[in-house]
């Protein structure tokens, strides 16, 4: 008795590795049958005649999409439901599969309760549509549990049937809608038309409507609701059609969310355009999709010249070939004049129209830019004091001998932790001084010459471009500490003076604000009378302060 309940699964796909991973899933509910190809297929439907289908989408001898309508073009096999499995998500996909005659679809990787939940749910609408034919009594129990709308409507177009989903969207019990007639009742009348001629041919043999199409309804509150219909199905009594089953699904909130969509991306396009920042956006493949005024003219090209461009032409592929968000990175640009222009890229990934991962990037050439713009964060406040503990005076630069590094990131670490808001300017790999000293928040910037996509860095030779930097932080905060660490990194790129320059205008900046600075210099590495001119309007910090 318990073998007669067991729906017979037919699992096509040509990797047997995806064959065993569905029947392991499903032979403890149903009896399964397998087969590794299309035509194959094809020869197990005929021979054990199954419930429900699990197709593959891409096969080496038919496609999934071919098994799919050879079997709904034949009135044998057209109500055996189809779900396809893939690895294709896209809705070009989806709809040369509904064409085709899908009933539904499962992307890989699959889920063994979505998988279960799906082939039982389908094999109740089959075993619906069985009965439907023979018992319409029997069928009207099946139409309460369905989760779609499905309709049947006699020769004149009244409503024989109606399945709960149905009631539910429209707002109307069973006995209000039954006998009503469906196009004057339900449909609004700009599409009325159009149905009465589809309906009216269909009853005639002249054609057999097929394919997935969307058309409104008008519920009892005069809302309308958009319903995807998926199948039509022809009612035969002694070999005439007196009705029809049509099948479908409530598709008005994933409109309005792709409305919504295509509203918010109109409206960021037109802040693209008017933007003073030249700014261009790329599509999922990394062509060039929008482009404002400011970008033609940093660029030195046309809208015409840049649109549907691939950005690989204007720079080296490698730069922006992934999709991320990413700020102040440098990347060289070639013009239209062919020169290569260093430009200062941020990047923030949006999505387009169509789903896809859209890239924003706004530009500016580095020449123009000087320094780095600094986010001040505190760290939590991790550390109890002594109310009267000694102060570093405000509006000072202290000069601490590197030799003991750990001596200035201790003091520097300290003081961000009592809430001061800090900036770490070194030399050293900024991930490994947030771990050792625990500075999950302060800002870093990176003296070195690598570039990175998720750290600020500036190169030993861009040295105009620190104080600037740090004057941009100290502007932004009332009360911070800045520790700088690589004095001797900036020499080897830089002479002694223009050093000493930065140093001396940074010490002005530093004396007309809240703030202090912790510089770590080893002095074996500098000239003693070059370190006594460095130090000379410094304090000495030792471990006693």
């Amino acid at each position: 008795m318990e073998d007669e309940k067991k729906g017979k699964v037919l699992i096509v796909d040509d990797e047997p590795v995806n064959v065993k991973l569905l029947e392991a899933y499903l032979a403890s509910e149903y009896d399964v049958i397998t087969a590794y190809g299309g035509k194959e297929a094809l020869d197990r439907v005929e021979e054990h005649h199954p419930d429900i289908i699990l197709l593959d989408i891409m096969m080496p001898d038919i496609t999934g999409y071919k098994v799919c309508e050879i079997l709904k073009s034949s009135e044998k096999t057209r109500f055996i439901p189809i779900v396809m499995v893939t690895a294709l998500s896209g809705v070009e996909d989806r709809i040369v599969g509904i064409k085709a005659g899908a009933d539904d679809f499962l992307t890989k990787p699959l889920d063994r309760i979505e998988i279960n939940t799906r082939v039982s749910s389908l094999l109740r609408i089959k075993q619906l549509h069985d009965d439907l034919i023979n018992e319409r009594d029997q069928a009207k129990l099946y139409l309460d549990l369905a989760a779609v709308v499905l309709v049947v409507l006699d020769e004149r177009g009244n409503v024989k049937l109606m399945s709960k989903k149905g009631y539910e969207i429209l707002g109307y019990t069973e006995d209000e809608i039954t006998g009503t007639d469906w196009c004057d009742n339900y449909l609004p009348a700009s599409a009325r038309q159009s149905f009465v001629d589809m309906f009216s041919k269909f009853l005639e043999g002249d054609t057999v409507p097929g394919g997935y199409f969307e058309s409104p309804v008008i519920t009892r509150n005069d809302e309308e609701r958009i319903i995807g219909w998926n199948n039509i199905v022809p009612m035969i009594n002694n070999g005439q059609v007196n009705g029809i089953l049509i099948s479908g699904t409530d598709v008005t909130e994933r409109k309005e969310a792709e409305e919504k969509i295509k509203r918010a991306n109109e409206y960021l396009d037109n802040l693209l355009k008017a933007s003073p920042i030249a700014m261009l956006s790329l599509d999922s493949n990394g062509n060039i999709l929008t482009v404002n005024n400011n970008a033609t003219e940093l660029l030195g090209m046309d809208v015409n010249e840049l649109l549907g461009k691939p950005i690989s032409s204007l720079v080296d592929e490698k730069d922006l070939s992934q999709f991320m968000d990413a700020k102040d990175i440098e990347i060289v640009f070639t013009n239209g004049a062919g020169e290569r222009v260093p430009m200062n890229v941020s990047t923030s990934l949006v999505m387009g129209n169509s789903g896809d991962n859209n890239l924003i990037v706004t530009l500016q050439d580095r020449s123009e830019l000087r320094g780095l713009f600094i986010t001040p964060l505190t760290e939590d406040i991790q550390e109890s004091f002594q109310e009267d503990e000694s102060e570093l005076d405000s509006g000072f630069m202290y000069l601490v001998d590197c030799s003991d590094n750990g001596e200035g990131y201790s003091i520097f670490s300290h003081l961000v932790k009592r809430g001061k808001p800090g900036l770490c300017i070194t030399r050293n790999n900024p991930e490994n001084i947030r771990v050792q000293y625990g500075l999950s928040k302060t800002p870093f910037v990176w003296l070195s010459k690598n570039r990175s996509q998720v750290q600020q860095t500036i190169d030993p030779t861009e040295l105009f471009r620190i104080h600037p930097t740090i004057s941009d932080f100290i502007n932004k905060v009332d009360d911070g500490v800045i520790l700088m660490d690589g004095l001797e990194y900036l020499l080897l790129d830089n002479d002694f003076i223009s050093v000493v320059k930065l140093m001396e205008q940074t010490n002005d900046t530093l004396m007309a604000s809240n703030s202090i600075m912790i510089l770590l210099i080893d002095p074996e590495a500098i000239d003693k009378k070059e370190f006594h001119l460095l130090k000379r309007w410094m304090k000495v910090l030792k471990k006693s302060d």
